[in-house]
Parts: structure tokens; C-alpha cells; sequence
């Protein structure tokens, strides 16, 4: 089971390079590139979506390899994420939101 966590946490950093780093469809039903609040964040959106697939798969392999440290490093990967989502926010974001809360939860739960 440790493998399929650690696993999920690379695969869900990769999701974010995935969705910000390619150029944004004019087609898409929304711009991943803009924030309700402040316009155009393209350049952060990208940088926070960087920072979170590395600060995430480093947590999921260290969770495959059991080190101690892999918690904090997750937390921060899902707090980076959340970060993201929260400032380029629409509907379609409350899914990804909720993953994150849950690995944020789940991951403490295992550090007590």
C-alpha cells in the first residue's frame, strides 16, 4: 500500500505540470492561467504548478522509501497545490481541492 501512496502523490505532482505548463486552449472551458482575483497570473500559476510536482514527488518517494521526513515534504506539496488551485479557482478545482485536504489529513494521521 505504500507504493500505490507514494505512487499517487508523484503522479498527482505530475498532474499539475500537466494541466500549466502547456499552452492554454481557447477552446478550454476556462484558463488555467487566470485568477478570479487578480487577472492574469500565468508566470506564478506556472511556478506554484512547478513547485508543487516537485515538492509532491519528492514526498511520494519518500514515502516509498519510508523516510521520515516524506510527511512535512507532503504536506507542503498539497499546501503548494492548494495554493495554486485557490488562485486560478473555478468549479472544476473543488475535486482537486478535496484530494489535497485528504492528503493532507491522511499524511498527519500517519506522522502520530
Amino acid at each position: 500500500m505504500q507504493w500505490i501512496a507514494g505512487l499517487f502523490l508523484i503522479a498527482h505532482g505530475l498532474v499539475h505540470l500537466a494541466i500549466w505548463l502547456p499552452k492554454p486552449d481557447p477552446k478550454a472551458p476556462f484558463d488555467v492561467g487566470h485568477s478570479p482575483i487578480a487577472g492574469n497570473v500565468r508566470r506564478l500559476a506556472v511556478v506554484l504548478a512547478v513547485a508543487a510536482t516537485v515538492v509532491l514527488a519528492a514526498g511520494g518517494v519518500g514515502l516509498i522509501g519510508n523516510s521520515p521526513w516524506w510527511v512535512p515534504v507532503t504536506v507542503s506539496g498539497a499546501a503548494i497545490s492548494a495554493a495554486l488551485l485557490l488562485l486560478t479557482f473555478n468549479k472544476w478545482w473543488l475535486i482537486g481541492l478535496g484530494i489535497n485536504a485528504a492528503i493532507i489529513v491522511l499524511s498527519t494521521q500517519q506522522q502520530g
